[in-house]
């Protein structure tokens, strides 16, 4: 019974992994384009339609990265959401309360940042979330 559950969950797996690649396949596709044919568009209006050719693959991981989640078992669901949701509000809080610090001195804030600091939050909310549900 727990090698059928096993492989069951290998085939699960198997099935996002191949669409996380899928997905950033064609974002590294869509930067690629992005960079090869915004150069010959001189900055023209239509030029910045192709700026939205890395987003949506985005969406699609995006998306993957929900159905896969909403997969999974109703505990470890519930642990990953929890860190999610303390991520995404602490990076907000962090990002907000650093304009302050701006103000008196600090160095600029840089957009990209904020990406980094939400991955930091995310791992600190999911080992206080795993630690509760253990």
């Amino acid at each position: 019974m727990t090698s059928m559950l096993y492989t069951a969950n290998m085939k699960w797996n198997k099935k996002y992994l191949l669409r996380m690649i899928v997905g950033f396949t064609a974002y590294a596709l869509g930067i690629f384009a992005l960079h090869y044919f915004f150069k010959d568009k001189g900055h023209s209006p239509q030029g910045f339609w192709l700026i939205l050719l890395p987003v949506l693959p985005l969406l699609y991981i995006a998306a993957t990265i929900i159905r896969y989640v909403s997969d999974m078992d109703e505990m470890w669901r519930k642990v990953i959401t929890e860190a999610m949701a303390f991520s995404g509000l602490a990076t907000g809080f962090t990002c907000v309360s650093y304009l302050f610090l701006q103000d008196i001195g600090a160095p600029e804030f840089r957009a990209y940042w904020a990406f980094d600091i939400m991955w930091v939050y995310y791992f600190i909310g999911l080992f206080f979330s795993w630690r509760r549900y253990k």
